[in-house]
């Protein structure tokens, strides 16, 4: 059974499909998977192999060239089955380029950009975690979900690099304070607040992360400049594989609905996910729901002033209002709650 699956980004989306890849590849034995990544989610994952999967790495396609290619690649595949987990329009128009006679995607209500019209089997509607929809593919060919493998291998000798580089030490808890939009993330006011306490009352020496968006390096600065006691910055200064290593030795991670949130649950950190835009239910750290803040209920209420359980699927608050919901003693107590279990 040739399997191709598509799913190039993001980055966290791609280590929820993992697991689900993990357990396709040790129930069906006869599958091989084909599993066309975005570099960047490749570059976090490029360790995490088995025999019978190929990562088919590509750029999101632009021209109809990219288009061709990709078709050029399946020809001689002979694909059984298409798992179209990704809905956007250039993902979507990746499947006509498949040969296979089952391509499932998902349902009318989240078959985004008319997914639905290049697929001919679809996963159930739930209000569910966008984890457990990927596992609805799995169970569309029988695979039991129940017991997965989340973990991702990193490169060895990697951890002792970045302590060579950095002087990251033990004993810290990592702050990733930006999501990909701003508007998901929290007030740089209250990050200051919450590292000046963690120095002060934990003991901790706490370390912010981050990507190379101008956004986020201003917010890394600006909050560093707010505190009484310096984090390590490392915000921009890190590859994913490096972002990885570092949130696997960290004792917590705290962050908002962005990829490294993903990452750290994967690698088996507890993760504080503060979510208010979208709802957490859908798409908070998978294994750490009870660190959950979700504000989301609230700004639907607040800000949009709707009911939010009539509102539609796919309603998010687009207004970092909704973040300022969230309070820095809701967090702090997440935190003791959190460390009190480690």
């Amino acid at each position: 059974m040739n399997i191709a699956l598509i799913r190039l980004s993001a980055i966290g989306d791609c280590c929820l499909v993992l697991p689900v890849v993990r357990a396709i590849l040790q129930q069906k034995p006869e599958a091989h998977i084909h599993w066309l990544i975005g570099k960047a989610a490749y570059e976090l994952l490029q360790y995490s192999t088995h025999p019978r999967l190929t990562f088919k790495v590509i750029e999101k396609p632009k021209s109809l060239s990219d288009y061709k290619s990709i078709r050029n690649y399946f020809n001689n595949k002979e694909i059984d089955t298409v798992l179209a987990m990704q809905a956007s329009t250039r993902a979507n128009l990746i499947y006509p380029m498949i040969r296979a006679k089952t391509k499932i995607g998902f349902d009318r209500v989240r078959a985004r950009e008319l997914q639905w019209l290049f697929t001919n089997k679809k996963i159930p509607f739930a209000n569910e975690h966008l984890h457990d929809s990927f596992c609805q593919f799995a169970k569309q060919l029988g695979v039991n979900t129940e017991q997965l493998d989340w973990s991702i291998q990193l490169q060895p000798d990697l951890e002792k690099n970045l302590v060579e580089r950095f002087a990251i030490g033990e004993d810290y808890i990592v702050i990733n304070p930006a999501a990909s939009k701003l508007e998901r993330s929290w007030q740089e006011e209250k990050y200051a607040m919450l590292i000046d306490w963690l120095t002060v009352k934990h003991k901790l020496k706490v370390i912010l992360t981050g990507g190379v968006a101008d956004f986020e390096l201003k917010m890394a600065k600006h909050i560093c400049d707010l505190t009484q006691n310096k984090p390590l910055n490392l915000v921009g200064k890190t590859s994913l594989s490096e972002l990885a290593v570092v949130l696997k030795s960290a004792q917590l991670v705290v962050a908002p609905d962005t990829g490294p949130a993903h990452i750290a649950n994967a690698v088996g950190t507890p993760v504080i996910g503060l979510y208010a835009v979208a709802p957490g239910r859908l798409s908070a750290p998978y294994k750490h729901k009870d660190l959950l803040i979700d504000k989301f209920e609230d700004a639907v209420k607040n800000i949009l002033g709707k009911d939010p359980k009539t509102v539609p699927w796919k309603t998010r608050v687009h207004d970092r209002a909704a973040m300022d919901l969230i309070s820095f003693e809701e967090v702090a107590e997440k935190i003791n709650q959190a460390l009190s279990i480690n």
